[in-house]
C-alpha cells in the first residue's frame, strides 16, 4: 500500500531491511567470536597460573595473547552492542523531551558517531598496515593479525550507524510511522 505521493512502504523498507539483517548477522556472528575469545582467555590464564605455580614453568606466550583477546572481544561486541543500545546511557534527560526533539535529537548522536567512527576506520587502516612490520614480542606472529580487529569493527560500526541513521530520519520524515529499532529487554546486573 502507498500513500499519495510518496515513496511505497516497501521500497522505504528494503535498504532499512538489508543493512539490518547485514548487521544482526555481523554482530550476532561477532558477538559469538567475541565470546568464545573470553572461554578461550579464561582457559590461556588458567594454563598460565597452572605452569607457573605448580609446575614452576611460566608460559612466555600466555599473557601477550589473553591481553590480544580481550581487546579482540571488546572491539567484536562494539557494534552489536551500539546497534542494541546495550551501551551506558543517562536516559532521565532525553525521556523529558517531546517525541520529535528526542528523535532528532538521536539523529544528531548518531551522525555524530558516524564521523568519529569513519575518522576512525580511516586512522585504523593506517594503524594496521604499520603493524604489518612488527613482530609480536613472545609470538612469530605478525601484529597485524591482532590489529586487523579494529578497522573491522570500525566498518561494522559505521554500517549500524547507517541504518540507525536511516530509522531515525524516517521515523522523523514519517511520523506515522516507527522505524526505531525494538530492543529485547536487556538483563541488569543481578537479574
Amino acid at each position: 500500500m502507498s500513500e499519495p505521493n510518496s515513496i511505497p512502504v516497501e521500497q522505504r523498507n528494503v535498504i532499512i531491511n538489508s543493512l539490518a539483517r547485514v548487521n544482526r548477522i555481523v554482530g550476532n556472528a561477532a558477538r559469538n567470536v567475541a565470546a568464545g575469545l573470553l572461554v578461550v582467555m579464561v582457559i590461556v590464564v588458567l594454563l598460565q597460573v597452572c605452569f607457573r605455580y605448580v609446575l614452576n614453568n611460566s608460559l612466555t606466550w600466555s599473557e601477550e595473547l589473553a591481553k590480544v583477546m580481550m581487546v579482540w572481544s571488546a572491539f567484536l561486541v562494539a557494534p552489536w552492542a551500539y546497534r542494541m543500545g546495550a551501551f551506558v546511557a543517562i536516559e532521565m534527560f532525553a525521556d523529558a523531551l517531546p517525541r520529535r526533539l528526542r528523535l532528532l535529537l538521536l539523529l544528531v548522536i548518531h551522525l555524530l558517531v558516524l564521523w568519529v567512527v569513519a575518522v576512525f576506520f580511516r586512522e585504523s587502516l593506517g594503524f594496521w598496515s604499520r603493524g604489518l612490520s612488527n613482530q609480536a614480542a613472545t609470538m612469530a606472529v605478525s601484529m597485524a593479525w591482532f590489529y586487523s580487529v579494529v578497522p573491522f569493527s570500525f566498518a561494522a560500526l559505521f554500517t549500524v550507524s547507517c541504518e540507525l541513521i536511516l530509522r531515525d530520519l524516517m521515523t522523523l520524515i514519517y511520523p506515522d510511522r516507527d522505524y526505531t529499532m525494538a530492543h529485547p529487554a536487556l538483563p541488569m546486573a543481578g537479574e
